[in-house]
């Protein structure tokens, strides 16, 4: 019984704080090896995506936030964008971004009546003002209304 529940705690603090997952960017991620390492250089940056499904209906909008984890020495702006968004979903802004300073944004996805129904993986990207993009995936669920 003990075993059980202690199995289903780290369980639930491993999906409660998520994986940390993605690739990093910014001037320090310039090395190809240090792109999906544990630790985070000074100054590189990683991308937080909501840790489970974000699920929306036909017609309806959900804003969600992505976040920003930033070495001691990353300070910079840094613009994203939504690659393989479902056909019918759509951003509001249509250019986000997390400014200098600032840990996350919202971003507010909006599904059309006629937005294509399923499961689908969204690639989150994050453009610094200098050195490589960082991404990390999102997954989205649209449901008929």
């Amino acid at each position: 019984m003990k075993i059980t529940f202690a199995s289903l705690l780290v369980l639930g603090l491993v999906a409660f704080t998520g994986c940390d997952k993605g690739t990093q960017g910014g001037p320090g991620a310039t090395n190809p090896s240090n792109r999906n390492t544990i630790s985070q250089d000074d100054d590189t940056f990683k991308l937080s995506v909501p840790t489970f499904s974000t699920s929306i209906k036909q017609g309806e909008s959900k804003v969600v936030d992505i976040g920003i984890k930033r070495g001691k020495n990353f300070d910079e702006d840094v613009s994203l964008k939504f690659d393989n968004l479902p056909k019918g979903v759509s951003l509001d802004p249509a250019a986000p971004a997390i400014k200098h300073g600032d840990k996350d944004t919202k971003v507010t996805l909006k599904a059309a009546n006629d937005a294509a129904v399923g499961d689908f993986t969204v690639r989150v990207i994050g453009h610094p003002t200098k050195g490589p993009d960082a991404s990390n995936d999102m997954k989205l669920s649209v449901e008929k209304k």
